[in-house]
Order: structure tokens, then sequence, then C-alpha cells
């Protein structure tokens, strides 16, 4: 198992937020297409396909579509990643 493997399952690309992006999304009852355009309205260019990439895992979100996706959702920044980072098997 890589370093990615815990509980979550496999986290490619280093992606720790894909879940907690669509949970809160979805819990907000928006679809993809209505939070790239909210994320469009705050001035960060998102696309649907860029946000069903991040909730997939196909791709990882940058500190500023991180930054950006915290205010969409009215999250703190924190909340958007796990509880229990393995962080100890990082060292």
């Amino acid at each position: 198992m890589g370093i990615f493997n815990f509980e979550m399952g496999n986290l490619r690309n280093g992606n720790l937020i894909g879940g907690n992006v669509g949970r809160f999304r979805y819990q907000q009852n928006w679809t993809q297409e209505e939070l790239a355009a909210k994320m469009q309205l705050l001035g960060c260019y998102m696309t649907r396909d860029i946000i069903a990439d991040i909730e997939n895992r196909r791709s990882s979100a940058n500190d500023k579509q991180i930054a950006f996706l915290a205010e969409a959702l009215q999250v703190d920044i924190n909340d958007l990643f796990p509880r229990n980072l393995p962080i100890n098997r990082w060292r």
C-alpha cells in the first residue's frame, strides 16, 4: 500500500479534499454546475468538469482553489480535509 492508502481509500494525485467537497456540495443541494458557477462568481475559474475531477480524485485542487471552494461551500478550509490524516506516515 502507498502512503495515501488509509481509511478513505486510495487518494490518487494527493487529493485529500475531493470526498468532502462532494459531501458539502451535496449538503447544499447543489449540482456540480451550480458550484462551478458560484466559484466563477467569486473570481475563481472552475468548470463542472474540474469540480467532477476534484470530487472523483482524478485531479487535485491547488491552494487558491481550496480557499475558494471553502468560501463557496461556506465551510472552514480545515473542514475540507479529512480529520484523521496519517501525518506520522509521511515523515
